[in-house]
């Protein structure tokens, strides 16, 4: 029952932490946050330059790696979480069905679950994933409270 408790904790976590990454992804990906405004587009260096044309020509260049950058950076969070969801999916469901594979197989009925303990089991289960979705639900609106409007 431990571990597929933790199982379920893991796997919820993760899928609500991929959520939380999208509307982050969506948000920096948004207009409000182009790159004139953010704090990266004001460069005293280039700025320093005195020739208008190779001054507008090197930042081009500077935003295109930002932006090129940024992007990179965020496509790799996003398959680095989307990976550990499955991960921790596939474990938790590995872990049901050792469960059920336990319950169809033991002969001692000592050994086996009763229907009530099962019930008992899915119900904390859902009670696991109803919270981590209460937290990352808190977790969002702090995070968009928090941006500037």
């Amino acid at each position: 029952m431990k571990q597929i408790c933790q199982s379920k904790y893991e796997q919820e976590t993760t899928e609500q932490e991929l959520t939380f990454l999208k509307q982050q992804i969506n948000y920096y990906n948004s207009a409000e946050q182009s790159f004139q405004c953010s704090p990266i587009a004001q460069s005293t260096l280039i700025d320093s330059i005195q020739n208008k044309d190779i001054r507008q020509q090197l930042f081009q260049r500077y935003k295109d790696v930002a932006i090129q950058s940024k992007t990179k950076l965020l496509n790799f969070y996003l398959k680095t979480a989307k990976n550990e969801r499955e991960e921790y999916k596939k474990k938790y469901e590995d872990k049901v069905k050792q469960l059920w594979s336990n319950q169809k197989s033991s002969n001692n009925n000592n050994e086996k679950l009763s229907a009530i303990m099962i019930e008992l089991i899915n119900q904390r289960c859902d009670k696991i994933s109803e919270r981590i979705k209460c937290i990352y639900k808190f977790k969002a609106q702090l995070h968009q409270s928090s941006l500037p409007n």
